[in-house]
């Protein structure tokens, strides 16, 4: 691995920069499948550029607003276990990340705007780049990302990657 990067202001000038641009990647993280071979994306990038990386787990807030308090016993046990769970397999994302020498700090946010929420994040914390999974439906643009992809890859400052099924 070399210490220099090539970067290309204009496309007629290229120069060798160090260190590498890319120092914080943020990885969207929803349980999926797809969500977990964006990890492993983002994971595998984070080793080469020396980056550390940001886990966003979005709990819709509608989940536990305040008719959650109304719920019955049963229902807070099971969203309790739910996030003890979510929280369970962030903590074992970062201890996976840790063996390859990537610090990675998962976090768990409630919101109602997964998008926004996503955006703001990246924002906030000077993300350099998002890598996210995403179906890969067939259709028309907006249903074929998926509305939230969508929203990033029109909204974001940074680059993002989708990682798509394979």
């Amino acid at each position: 691995m070399h210490d220099t990067q090539i970067v290309c202001p204009t496309i007629d000038y290229c120069k060798e920069v160090s260190p590498s641009l890319i120092k914080h990647i943020l990885v969207p993280f929803d349980e999926s499948q797809i969500a977990f071979e964006a990890f492993e994306f983002a994971l595998d990038l984070a080793k080469k550029y020396n980056a550390r990386m940001s886990l966003i787990t979005i709990i819709h807030s509608g989940i536990l607003s305040s008719s959650f308090i109304e719920m019955s016993g049963h229902q807070k046990i099971i969203e309790k276990e739910k996030l003890k769970a979510i929280n369970s397999m962030l903590q074992e994302l970062q201890n996976t990340s840790k063996k390859f020498g990537v610090e990675v700090k998962p976090e768990l946010v409630f919101s109602q705007n997964v998008a926004d929420t996503i955006l703001s994040f990246s924002s906030h914390r000077k993300v350099d780049l998002i890598v996210m999974g995403t179906r890969g439906r067939e259709g028309s643009v907006r249903y074929m990302l998926g509305s939230v992809t969508f929203d990033i890859v029109q909204k974001a400052k940074c680059p993002v990657i989708f990682v798509k099924r394979k």
